[in-house]
């Protein structure tokens, strides 16, 4: 059976876990994008950056509410959201489904929940940013299903020197 449910500390290496299985195809695409020598520069080690930045999450630095997808006693999804009670606006930050769960509803499931909790404490509003390049596709569709229908469209751009 699928919960949702909030974030404890015995769960943090599975969190960890799943964002290097799915932002491995992301990164993998940034690499063929950027070339060789632009991706090592500005990703030289993109594995232990995201394991620094889901750690400070999951500790709760910044205010991060960490909620996770339980699918019969394994964690197989987890969303990281804030809430900015002087702007009202909700941000959902790192999310990911366990590549071998995805496809399955999870993030459907995940989502809704997320942005009710933003609503019950007053947000009016919920952000959520992703890449515009084709790895990206799949996040986008899902954001895209679970409601959000604006963007403001944004480019970086690098150059070797």
């Amino acid at each position: 059976m699928m919960k949702i449910r909030d974030y404890e500390a015995r769960d943090l290496e599975r969190v960890l876990d799943i964002t290097i299985a799915a932002w491995q195809p992301i990164f993998a695409s940034f690499r063929k994008l950027l070339g060789e020598k632009v991706f090592s520069t500005v990703y030289p080690d993109w594995q232990a950056e995201k394991h620094r930045q889901l750690s400070e999450q999951c500790a709760g630095k910044y205010g991060a509410t960490v909620r996770v997808a339980e699918l019969n006693g394994k964690v197989v999804g987890f969303i990281i959201y804030y809430c900015n009670a002087s702007t009202g606006i909700g941000e959902i930050s790192h999310n990911a489904v366990d590549p071998d769960y995805q496809h399955q509803g999870i993030a459907t499931l995940m989502y809704p929940a997320v942005l009710a909790e933003m609503k019950a404490q007053g947000m009016r509003c919920a952000q959520v940013s992703t890449g515009g390049d084709p790895s990206h596709a799949p996040a986008r569709r899902a954001y895209e299903k679970a409601g959000f229908d604006r963007a403001l469209p944004s480019v970086n751009y690098y150059q070797e020197l």
